[in-house]
């Protein structure tokens, strides 16, 4: 009721929403950001890959929303983002030097974290001498084992035997 002059002010907040961020699969990285939010803010959104791991993209639902590591939008709703990961493969290359002096195997398309087992055999008439990797030796076992960590190019490299003297009969 009125009785006299007023002065009203009405207040207003901006409402506030949740923003959660994961990663698929789990456990293959991290993600920063998100949480609860004002109605207009600026949000960022970062997923960081673990060792072995590239980012590929933010889905929402079935609806991918960037495919930049750092994700920014303007706040206007829940939001529920997943960042997905793939684990890297790489390409361990493996040749023979010189080519007649062996053949070699185990090479080719490999994930991180597999174990890699290359496997240099001695044709007749030559011995193996080592693996090596862009001219520095990382094994001289015919059979080198590791951990793929990267795309890898190994050459196997082999020596001609000595052949025996010939005995001039008399």
């Amino acid at each position: 009721t009125a009785a006299g002059d007023r002065i009203l002010v009405a207040h207003f907040t901006p409402k506030e929403y949740t923003v959660a961020a994961s990663v698929d699969p789990a456990g293959v990285g991290t993600v920063n950001g998100g949480g609860t939010v004002r109605h207009g803010d600026t949000v960022k959104v970062t997923a960081t890959a673990s060792t072995g791991y590239t980012f590929v993209n933010w889905t929402e639902g079935p609806t991918q929303v960037s495919t930049d590591a750092s994700y920014s939008f303007t706040a206007s709703g829940d939001r529920t983002l997943v960042a997905h990961f793939s684990l890297n493969q790489y390409t361990v290359g493996v040749s023979a030097d010189p080519a007649a002096g062996g053949t070699v195997s185990g090479g080719g398309a490999v994930n991180h974290g597999d174990v890699v087992t290359v496997v240099a055999t001695a044709n007749t008439g030559y011995t193996f001498v080592n693996w090596t990797e862009n001219g520095t030796q990382v094994s001289t076992d015919a059979t080198y084992s590791f951990t793929a960590a990267g795309s890898r190019t190994l050459a196997a490299h082999f020596t001609p035997l000595p052949q025996p003297l010939a005995h001039n009969a008399r």
